[in-house]
């Protein structure tokens, strides 16, 4: 059977129960547009759980209370959950873990994780060693009725973070673009094993055959997810 629908980012985008999705945008601060997913999944009864840099913080309180909801009480009752990043990769790994533990405890309808996916940069993480993390999550998400919306500034992310960013999520949203089952997506157990040129290395063919230029490498792997677009379910 169809995972069920759990919601329309942004109202356009089908987002499913167990979908792992990175959401590449361009612009300010991604936080006004994370808002209304959050704040719907805080209605429902969904755990929230929102990963960023503590200056977005503020900002995504703003923007949920612009929709007429206060978020003290979900703060209170840790249904929302707003946490600034980790030291390292096993702290990040134990909160991840426990994260997805107390929604299944609390018998969350859903559990809905968002990233923004600077924090790691800021805190030192390599791209390889975080991103590995990214594809474990694979798994968490398979198990329990949640989305993780994992959000990269084109304005700012290097080929170096780009790459495992594609590799590690099955689903893609570029700009305008929702794409399914890309093919340059890596499942977990492909992924670990692989050396770090092995699994950059379809990747980084077509960052070659486009001029090594990263809106037209994203432009093709968007124009892919356009021919085989299926928005009636995952697949």
């Amino acid at each position: 059977m169809p995972a069920p629908l759990l919601a329309h980012f942004d109202g356009r985008y089908p987002i499913f129960a167990h979908d792992h999705v990175a959401v590449f945008y361009r612009g300010q601060s991604a936080a006004p547009r994370m808002a209304p997913f959050i704040s719907e999944g805080l209605k429902r009864g969904d755990l929230c759980h929102f990963l960023a840099p503590a200056t977005l913080h503020a900002e995504i309180l703003t923007s949920i209370r612009a929709a007429r909801l206060d978020p003290e009480p979900y703060l209170h009752s840790q249904s929302l959950r707003l946490r600034e990043g980790f030291p390292d990769l096993t702290e990040l790994c134990r909160n991840t873990q426990q994260t997805f533990a107390d929604a299944e405890r609390a018998s969350a309808p859903a559990l809905r994780w968002v990233e923004e996916g600077c924090w790691a940069q800021r805190a030192g993480f390599s791209a390889e060693s975080f991103f590995e993390t990214h594809v474990l999550m694979n798994y968490q998400v398979k198990h329990y009725p949640s989305t993780a919306l994992c959000h990269y500034s084109l304005d700012r992310i290097e080929p170096e973070w780009l790459f495992p960013a594609l590799a590690s999520h099955r689903h893609l949203l570029i700009e305008d673009a929702l794409v399914r089952d890309h093919p340059f997506y890596i499942p977990a157990e492909k992924f670990i094993p692989l050396s770090s040129n092995d699994r950059r290395r379809s990747l980084t063919g077509l960052f070659r055959e486009v001029g090594f230029d990263v809106s037209k490498l994203l432009a093709a792997i968007a124009g892919y997810g356009r021919i085989h677009s299926d928005t009636s379910g995952p697949s």
